[in-house]
């Protein structure tokens, strides 16, 4: 190698060295320190931009599992308060076959009249109370509520529930103009065929709306299972991508340190070489 003085090629070479195991040793430790092997895009554009998308999809449908899980609070709730309306129209059923006991004293049938008639009011007050954040769900006014359960747009995307009926009293037929008592033993017996009649209708109309609640509920469960599942995959995917291997980066920030080290080293040892020029002139 030529010796000269204007140009020691020897300590250029060494600093671009030493700059390398300096920027990887920075790279090393800004990996380690933050957990994450991609920390920007010049680390890896094609592994940043399918880690961006895959980070977009696991947040939407984490969104999406509240959503769904919103939705089931809902079914839930109205389901609950229908099957307390339930009780309380087959309690009215036992007090209309309890008032046709020829037993009974007339006393007695105004009593059980009256609890009949407290059951109808309980009846419209449980679905114009039952409600969940504000919305009431028994009382016709919800109508569709359409819930997003999928991190993209679309129907298959989102689920269902029709809660547009009305379950107080009235609407159901079990109202005031239902009575299990008359003035004679022959219009007691007309009240009591209609009221069992109303009674079991509005028990069939409540049945039918559960049903549908339930199968919505299970849906909803099978919906947040799959959703679940498809997070911990893009998860585990995400971290294979991103997440950094402290076994192997900790190894490479042990190997750019001793680079660094003995770069510095020579470097020192590099920028002598010029002074041997002086030695050759003495």
């Amino acid at each position: 190698m030529a010796l000269t003085v204007n140009t020691n090629v020897a300590s250029l070479n060494v600093q671009k060295n030493l700059g390398r195991a300096s920027d990887a040793l920075s790279t090393s430790m800004t990996r380690l320190s933050s957990g994450l092997k991609i920390n920007s895009a010049k680390d890896d554009a094609a592994g940043l931009n399918i880690a961006t998308k895959i980070n977009s999809q696991i947040k939407g449908q984490t969104m999406a599992i509240k959503n769904a899980n919103d939705g089931m609070s809902i079914a839930q709730t109205a389901e609950g308060a229908l099957q307390e309306s339930t009780n309380i129209l087959q309690r009215m059923r036992e007090l209309a076959v309890q008032s046709r006991n020829d037993s009974n004293s007339d006393t007695d049938r105004v009593a059980l009249n009256k609890e009949f008639t407290q059951m109808s009011s309980e009846l419209t007050r449980i679905a114009q109370s039952t409600n969940l954040n504000g919305k009431n769900l028994i009382d016709g006014s919800a109508s569709t509520m359409t819930f997003q359960v999928g991190s993209n747009s679309g129907a298959s995307n989102q689920i269902t529930l029709t809660l547009s009926a009305s379950f107080d009293a009235n609407t159901l037929g079990v109202g005031s103009a239902i009575t299990i008592v008359g003035s004679d033993s022959a219009a007691a017996e007309t009240n009591f065929s209609a009221a069992m009649a109303a009674i079991d209708s509005a028990l069939q109309t409540i049945n039918s709306t559960r049903s549908d609640l339930g199968a919505a509920q299970n849906r909803l469960t099978s919906t947040i299972s799959n959703l679940q599942n498809i997070n911990e995959n893009a998860s585990a995917a995400l971290g294979r991508i991103q997440d950094t291997d402290f076994a192997a980066e900790t190894a490479q920030l042990t190997k750019q340190q001793t680079l660094q080290q003995a770069s510095t080293s020579v470097l020192a040892q590099a920028n002598q070489l010029p002074s041997a020029v002086l030695k050759l002139l003495q």
